[in-house]
């Protein structure tokens, strides 16, 4: 890295200088019905705190206001390397299962967010890339057709256990991210 470089945001990489290197580290983003807000934050955030010590990752949850009011959710945020942003993943959806009451080997229900300019890949030709995700994940995948309303994002339902539920959230998040270190996705 250059001196630049090396003073740069930890989480942000040079191009200019360092080519082949990520363009930004794209954070991986959920929705949370906001009854399962103080389940997954836990008392004061404290269980928020423990997921984020124990994997490394950074979690932010929106707070009221800070979403499209036609948008009941919270949008849960979490960035860090790859496997920090799983193992945070999969300590959320494990929470999200037990406030759906779903047992381990049972599919639950989980919905990530990405932007809308990004779904057509997350898709691609013919449903090819999708496909494959389901194929290799085991979890059933549904790509919203429209934007959620005052976002320009797409949900995408994932349905399946913990495991299924988590490898197909990091083959999205790796297709989003693979589009941003060829800077065709912006932060």
């Amino acid at each position: 890295f250059s001196d630049t470089c090396a003073r740069s945001v930890q989480s942000s990489r040079c191009l200019w200088c360092c080519p082949g290197l990520m363009n930004f580290p794209v954070p991986w983003r959920a929705l949370l019905p906001i009854d399962a807000v103080p389940i997954v934050a836990g008392q004061g955030g404290r269980m928020l705190r423990d997921i984020c010590d124990s994997t490394g990752a950074v979690i932010d949850v929106s707070g009221e206001g800070e979403t499209p009011s036609t948008l009941s959710d919270r949008i849960c945020t979490v960035s860090g390397s790859i496997e920090q942003k799983e193992s945070a993943c999969r300590r959320i959806v494990d929470n999200m299962r037990s406030l759906q009451e779903v047992a381990d080997q049972e599919p639950g229900v989980f919905v990530i967010i990405v932007p809308a300019t990004a779904a057509p890949v997350v898709v691609g030709q013919k449903g090819a890339q999708i496909k494959e995700i389901i194929e290799l994940s085991g979890a059933e995948i549904s790509v919203g057709k429209e934007n959620i309303i005052g976002m320009l994002d797409q949900p995408i339902g994932i349905t399946g256990t913990g495991g299924q539920v988590v490898s197909a959230v990091s083959k999205i998040n790796a297709i989003l991210q693979d589009l941003a270190d060829r800077g065709r996705l912006q932060p």
